[in-house]
């Protein structure tokens, strides 16, 4: 897969990508969580790559895209939809479009494929990150405190080196899961040098901080408004799906559904090969 740069009718969009599968290939666009970047899930995408053409992009405010990236300004995830849709429209024809994504990307994914309609052929849907069902219509940002927003917000943005970072990331919060190879693709990737000599979170702590605060209450419109085949992997251990949205989830025609007991939040990372699986089942 190479570094590539698109331009879109909202600036350039940097991405990995590799079209190997040939022209009349699949192709799927793979949307990445909040605070990581397209090249965390480069084990995922290398097993794709072969059998499809495959395009992964570095969100506003993420990685190596260099968009604007104003906290004040980010109030929902219409923001992340549009620029996905600007993106999605400049990428070489396919005759089978395949949107996917981790979390916040899956979310992003499934909200635009509601948008596009048929030329999206299949959506999968990673541990999406929303606002559950129950309560999304009711809910208003800022109207209680969001514990990852909070969290984010207080994070250390400037570190000496990725040395020191990876010493006080091992094992720890979010990264206790992950392999040692996935916490230096995030060093790697999510991961900026500085003029200093320092380097820096891509993600800044208060664009991160906006992102979970604007988590989206509406993805199960979405969902009811998309008419295409849809799948859905989530986890037990700290999961972002509640078992009744999964339920209601799985419960949609053309849908298919997958548990992965004793799997966090990062699947994706801890299960590849499955995710892979899955995305070229729609393929």
């Amino acid at each position: 897969m190479k570094v590539d740069t698109y331009a879109t009718v909202v600036g350039p969009i940097a991405t990995l990508a590799s079209f190997a599968a040939g022209r009349d290939a699949p192709l799927v666009h793979f949307a990445h969580a909040t605070g990581m970047a397209a090249g965390l899930y480069r084990p995922l995408l290398d097993i794709l790559a072969p059998h499809v053409n495959v395009v992964a992009s570095d969100a506003r405010g993420h990685g190596v895209t260099w968009l604007a990236a104003d906290p004040a300004g980010l109030t929902d995830w219409s923001r992340y939809v549009d620029d996905l849709a600007a993106l999605v429209a400049v990428l070489p024809p396919t005759p089978r479009l395949i949107l996917a994504g981790h979390s916040m990307g899956a979310t992003v994914s499934m909200e635009l494929a509601a948008r596009l309609g048929p030329s999206v052929a299949a959506v999968v849907m990673i541990e999406p990150a929303f606002v559950p069902f129950a309560v999304a219509a009711a809910y208003v940002r800022h109207a209680f405190p969001n514990p990852m927003a909070v969290q984010a917000a207080r994070r250390r943005a400037i570190w000496p080196s990725r040395a020191a970072m990876r010493a006080a990331y091992r094992g720890r919060g979010v990264f206790a899961s992950w392999r040692d190879s996935d916490l230096d693709g995030y060093l790697f990737n999510a991961v900026r040098d500085r003029a200093d000599g320092q380097v820096e979170l891509a993600c800044t702590p208060a664009w991160e901080a906006a992102t979970f605060a604007a988590v989206s209450n509406r993805l199960e419109a979405a969902i009811d408004g998309w008419a295409g085949p849809l799948t859905l992997l989530h986890a037990t251990v700290a999961s972002t799906v509640m078992p009744v949205d999964a339920a209601t989830i799985a419960a949609r025609p053309d849908t298919t559904a997958r548990c992965f007991a004793g799997a966090d939040h990062f699947l994706p990372l801890a299960e590849p090969a499955a995710m892979a699986d899955a995305i070229l089942a729609l393929a």
